[in-house]
């Protein structure tokens, strides 16, 4: 089926918008209430009427829940919830520090619900497989696979790790690292007390041999959910071997989290999510502009998912897209100017800088890591989590980081 068999039949349209976003996960779901509030007459295109299960970003702390405060969301996505307001480090079978951030648990789809649940009226939302893409300077359609034809000034692609609408504008993904790191969830409960001492604690790797990164366990409505976040691959035995008996997996690399946790069991399914480290080219289109996901991926250890898509969505909705329907068309050249936004490309250099840099220090055993591991460890033995600033010691990776925003948002 052709492109130009789409605009051969434009007088099929159904529904016509200032904006169409494709993708109702969380930053299509956000991205059109902002606009919606802000007046403009929005269409937000989904396959899902209600949003399945969906295993990722299970926790919002640190600068995600300033991000979503600032943004207008906060109350609306949390109410009700467990709110921490801790977070216990561990490692090497004792706890280091408690120090305070605010936390709370909730599965993705339920977010993403919660998010739909607030749309504004002039939001409409049409169920439907998105599968036909035309773009110009001027209008955009995009053809339901049912034949509907949505039409709009600008395409908002929030599609996640789809890639095929992107593919049919003519955007190139190029993959960074395949199999790039592989995270884990499931529930734990306690075994000889009737909850755990701490509502979110953060647990570092033991042994580099073993590629784990960090887990992180947090309050999750009645339940205590863990994510585990490895550099492991989805395919091999270890992996197998966890899905099937992950307390005998954890027993393995973690065998010191009991100490700061307390004993536990795992209760109730294992669930895993492979990561491909990605980022997209040749994306100055006219037309259509990519957020979160569907521009670039990063790795769930850094927490730099949730940042992203929020940083997209703040610059894009209050900022871009205002200035770009205050004139006729939509031009490659007005769609840069999100692109080339200084705040937007820090985020997403940080993003790739962070994913590198956790692969890195988690997995590698070049004398360069060892020595940089053996500082850390010094640094955490003199001043203790809170305060520490983390420098790369290698030549590939030289930008600062905090500790605690590498270590404590599991994203």
């Amino acid at each position: 089926m052709s492109i130009g068999a789409l605009s051969d039949r434009s007088s099929e349209t159904s529904h016509h918008a200032d904006i169409v976003i494709v993708g109702g996960g969380i930053s299509g779901t956000l991205a059109a209430t902002v606009l919606g509030r802000a007046g403009y007459d929005v269409c937000l295109i989904d396959r899902y009427e209600v949003y399945p299960p969906d295993f990722r970003a299970e926790h919002l702390d640190g600068p995600q829940v300033e991000q979503l405060r600032d943004l207008g969301f906060l109350d609306d996505l949390t109410h009700g919830l467990y709110r921490g307001e801790t977070v216990t480090l561990g490692r090497s079978s004792r706890v280091m520090s408690t120090t305070g951030t605010i936390n709370y648990g909730l599965r993705y789809e339920a977010l993403v619900n919660r998010a739909r649940a607030k749309l504004p009226p002039n939001v409409t939302t049409v169920t439907g497989r998105a599968a036909i893409v035309e773009t110009s300077d001027t209008t955009q359609r995009i053809r339901i696979s049912d034949g509907r034809i949505i039409s709009g000034r600008l395409i908002v692609l929030a599609t996640g790790q789809g890639y095929a609408l992107a593919k049919q504008v003519g955007v190139d993904r190029r993959i960074i690292r395949p199999a790039h790191s592989l995270t884990f969830g499931f529930d734990i409960e306690p075994v000889e007390r009737g909850s755990f001492e701490h509502s979110f604690v953060v647990y570092q790797r033991e042994r580099i041999r073993d590629r784990i990164d960090y887990l992180a366990a947090f309050t999750m409505g009645a339940a205590t959910r863990v994510n585990l976040f490895t550099y492991r691959d989805h395919r091999e035995a270890w992996t197998r071997d966890f899905l099937t008996d992950p307390a005998a997996g954890l027993a393995e690399v973690l065998p010191g989290l009991a100490s700061v946790i307390g004993t536990y069991r795992t209760v109730g399914p294992v669930v895993a999510r492979p990561i491909d480290l990605y980022t997209s080219e040749r994306y100055r289109r006219d037309g259509v502009v990519m957020i979160g996901d569907a521009f670039q991926s990063s790795c769930p250890a850094t927490g730099m998912g949730m940042v992203r898509l929020l940083t997209d969505i703040e610059r894009l909705t209050t900022l871009h897209v205002p200035k770009w329907l205050e004139t006729p068309g939509m031009s490659a050249t007005k769609i840069a100017t999100f692109y080339d936004d200084p705040v937007k490309r820090a985020c997403d250099d940080k993003a790739l800088h962070d994913s590198e840099y956790r692969r890195l220090v988690s997995t590698e055993t070049t004398l360069g890591w060892r020595l940089h591991r053996a500082r850390i460890r010094v640094v955490d033995g003199l001043h203790g989590w809170r305060n520490r600033t983390l420098t790369s010691v290698n030549p590939r990776i030289s930008a600062n980081r905090s500790a605690a925003s590498a270590s404590l948002v599991p994203g």
